[in-house]
């Protein structure tokens, strides 16, 4: 009797040591999910500044129609400046063409390129990108001073340049649009200025 009686204590104590360590786990998890900050676009410091009025250029797609940017317009426009040289642009094209599709009655899909034709067709009958807005010519990049890839341009409705940035995964591409609903140029920009809070007092 007296032997059950110590086994149930053992039991106990070694139950409420389970549940303390549980317990320090689950803090343990939650301090380090609020330490991993999202990865967003990366802005390089050049350029037209976020939320002024995005420069207005006309080029013409490989079709030859007119395609503006930076004017008012019934949708939003995902500038995207790729190269059929650079493999993480083409690794990107399937995002970019769900996005086109996804969101297809507010925003267009611009994509642009610069250099030889024959690796542009190349590029776009590999992705099937026959159907899309596709400008080769240097003056919209020049005009919006790209200097690396792949790099994406989000413009709203009104002309004005919401967020832009570098892109090397899904997760950037998002992050423009992101940062256009929280007000940002961009998600570095957001933690920064949630960084940068004083810290409430203690009473």
């Amino acid at each position: 009797m007296q032997a059950l009686i110590i086994s149930n204590i053992l039991l106990w104590v070694l139950l409420i040591g389970l549940a303390f360590t549980l317990m320090g786990l689950v803090r343990q998890i939650g301090i380090l999910h609020a330490r991993i900050a999202p990865a967003g676009a990366l802005m390089l410091d050049k350029g037209v500044e976020i939320n002024e009025p995005a420069p207005k250029v006309t080029a013409a797609d490989r079709n030859g129609k007119p395609v503006a940017f930076g004017y008012a317009a019934d949708k939003a426009q995902l500038l995207f400046f790729l190269s059929p040289t650079c493999p993480i642009c083409k690794s990107l094209l399937p995002a970019v063409k769900a996005i086109a599709r996804d969101q297809s009655e507010r925003l267009d899909v611009v994509y642009i390129s610069d250099g030889d034709q024959d690796k542009q067709q190349a590029l776009i009958s590999e992705f099937k990108l026959q159907d899309s807005t596709y400008v080769v010519g240097p003056e919209v990049g020049m005009t919006y001073q790209i200097g690396k890839l792949p790099y994406a341009v989000l413009i709203d409705q009104q002309g004005v340049l919401r967020a832009k940035g570098l892109v090397n995964s899904r997760e950037h591409l998002d992050s423009l649009f992101e940062a256009q609903l929280m007000g940002f140029g961009s998600l570095q920009d957001f933690l920064y200025h949630d960084a940068a809070k004083p810290a409430p007092h203690a009473h």
